[in-house]
């Protein structure tokens, strides 16, 4: 009896601190950024013939009036595809095209030939997660993309940014499989590519059921344990 007291408060207590721990796990394409290694973790930066063709990485890294970059200098045009992110704690302004991105902010940029620009987040756990989205246009001049959330190629959503500091949003629940992918992906709408900056802001976050899954999966084991 005593014994098996004691195998339910250690499953109480490993699934409390499972619900502490998940609960600070936050997944955030902005926070997350490297500006030197892609794949980083379990995100990844990158570009596609079309929304749901290979994702094709990109290689190249660099440092431009203080953004990071990655871009696939063998590849692109007039500088995009590609995605840049501003990690210095003041806003960075591109006076020649009249865009600016805030201290911590990420953004894509479509290519000149109609590639997609994409943040990929590879799941690391089954479980079912909630995925937030928000695609802002950042050109002054007037952004106007096409902008998807995508789960193993299948839409999840579609929307559109038409104009400077237009937002398109998201927020869904999903179940999704180890080495699932999310794709966050930005094209130019049809219409050409100038102007085309898109910030992205996007967490994915787990919800209570996986947890409570994981905290079940670990009574079970302690079960048989004891």
């Amino acid at each position: 009896m005593k014994k098996r007291l004691f195998v339910m408060l250690c499953a109480i207590c490993l699934v409390l601190n499972l619900c502490s721990t998940a609960s600070a796990t936050t997944f955030d394409v902005a926070a997350d950024f490297s500006a030197t290694n892609n794949p980083n973790g379990v995100w990844s930066y990158g570009w596609s013939s079309t929304l749901t063709s290979a994702l094709n990485l990109y290689p190249n890294n660099y440092n431009d009036i203080g953004l990071d970059v990655w871009a696939d200098l063998g590849h692109i045009s007039r500088g995009a595809p590609s995605v840049a992110y501003n990690g210095t704690g003041n806003a960075i302004t591109q006076y020649e095209n009249g865009i600016t991105w805030q201290p911590g902010q990420l953004s894509l940029h479509p290519g000149e030939s109609g590639e997609y620009s994409h943040a990929r987040w590879t799941v690391p756990d089954a479980g079912i997660f909630n995925i937030s989205a928000m695609f802002t246009g950042i050109d002054q001049n007037g952004t106007s993309t096409d902008v998807h959330v995508l789960h193993n190629g299948t839409s999840l959503f579609d929307g559109l940014v038409n104009g400077f500091g237009n937002t398109s949003s998201f927020s869904t629940t999903v179940s999704v499989g180890t080495g699932d992918i999310i794709d966050f992906a930005v094209g130019y709408d049809g219409g050409g590519f100038w102007n085309d900056s898109t910030a992205l802001s996007a967490t994915i976050v787990p919800e209570p059921a996986t947890l409570l899954l994981l905290g079940l999966g670990a009574l079970s084991l302690l079960r048989k344990k004891k």
